[in-house]
């Protein structure tokens, strides 16, 4: 009789909370209200986009390949401003190229967050260190009783590649070290996971100035390219980067993989970087030496478009070459143009030359001018249109890229 009395009123409350537990239970989700996926086969980003918001960029990410876009990045990256002081030195030795010298750029990484996908890097080779530890520019002004403005060389003295655009007189970088600027890009992607891919042209330097008492820099060779080699995967690893293995496949050249199956989709890509090296083909021929189709090797390089290791050229004449490169764009190539160059346009507020390397197709359009130098009447920049970051290429896309990329 207890155990009646106990369990009577549970058994009550029990059966109250399984009715109100049966009118709780959610109806069936009709088809037409379930969850909806982007339609990656509709016509174009547009359509995917209209017809479920938020699409366009996965639609542009499964169908466009990367060499079907076009972003701007800028050219000596790493670059920061002559001293007046310095400046004068060169100016009095030659006004002409003193003026092509009067640029700098902003950090790496404010560079990135503007929408630069092209960095630009210029590696001389020093593997025992301190070649470039007291460049002659600090010298001469100290033997005039001028004390040289400060900064710090310290890693000029570290053994590896050194960052500098002429050594002696143009010697201020951001990174003086090639490793560190791979840090700083490295740590800006690790931020940014789904970046449309980063360029990294890579411009070795072998040669100086000819001034008395000027450094005398390393020619570059196979062992300097595989130094070079050796930084950049000390940095970043295979998933990382986007190397001949990857677009070469199971084709017998890289050249066939381009202009056939071509590059690989943004979805592919996003987070990835891109190297290349920026040198003749005859001074390219090295890193090539032994690694056919560049086998093994961590970047692409200018060469010749019918070599078997073709995929890449550096086209800086987008006037004079517009034909050219719209050619190469066609075939599948990558190409990288320049927006302005020697402080020109800037000066002048000339757009003719941006405008045809927005037109030519070329994939990565670098420029000095981000942002304008605010000495310059006319405020010259150069940007994609609409502040896009990654647009459709004008030249060579596929059908129904019709929106940003970014």
């Amino acid at each position: 009789m207890k155990r009646t009395a106990i369990w009577g009123p549970a058994f009550a409350i029990l059966a109250i909370a399984i009715v109100v537990a049966a009118s709780c239970k959610p109806e069936a989700i009709e088809p037409e209200t379930a969850a909806k996926t982007c339609d990656l086969k509709a016509a174009s980003a547009s359509a995917a986009e209209a017809a479920l918001p938020g699409c366009a960029t996965k639609w542009i990410d499964a169908n466009v390949a990367i060499n079907q876009l076009q972003s701007m990045g800028t050219h000596n990256s790493y670059k920061e401003q002559i001293p007046e002081v310095e400046m004068a030195l060169i100016k009095a030795r030659n006004a002409d190229a003193a003026l092509t010298l009067d640029y700098a750029h902003r950090s790496l990484a404010e560079q990135l967050d503007k929408g630069a996908r092209q960095i630009e890097l210029d590696p001389s080779d020093d593997p025992q260190g301190g070649l470039f530890a007291t460049p002659l520019a600090r010298k001469l002004l100290q033997e005039q009783g001028v004390t040289p403005p400060d900064y710090d060389l310290t890693a000029m003295s570290q053994p590896g590649l050194k960052v500098i655009h002429v050594s002696d007189i143009d010697y201020r970088s951001h990174c003086l070290l090639f490793t560190d600027c791979l840090k700083q890009i490295k740590a800006w992607s690790d931020a940014h996971p789904t970046h449309t891919p980063i360029l990294m042209m890579i411009n070795p330097k072998s040669s100086g100035i000819n001034w008395p008492g000027a450094a005398k820099v390393r020619p570059w060779g196979k062992e300097a390219f595989d130094r070079m080699d050796a930084e950049i995967r000390s940095v970043f690893s295979d998933d990382q980067l986007i190397t001949p293995d990857d677009v070469r496949g199971t084709h017998a050249t890289l050249r066939e993989a381009v202009t056939t199956n071509g590059w690989p989709k943004l979805d592919e890509a996003r987070g990835k970087l891109i190297f290349t090296i920026d040198l003749s083909p005859e001074a390219n021929r090295p890193y090539a030496e032994g690694h056919p189709s560049l086998q093994g090797r961590a970047a692409f390089m200018t060469t010749f478009p019918d070599a078997p290791e073709a995929a890449y050229f550096t086209m800086n004449e987008p006037e004079k070459q517009q034909a050219e490169i719209q050619a190469l764009v066609k075939q599948g190539f990558l190409i990288r143009t320049r927006a302005d160059a020697d402080t020109r346009e800037a000066r002048t507020n000339t757009t003719t030359r941006r405008e045809a390397a927005l037109s030519s197709g070329a994939q990565y359009i670098s420029t000095d001018y981000l942002w304008p130098d605010t000495r310059f009447e006319g405020g010259y920049t150069a940007t994609l249109p609409d502040g896009a970051v990654t647009r459709c290429n004008p030249v060579a896309t596929t059908t129904g890229c019709d929106a940003k990329a970014e």
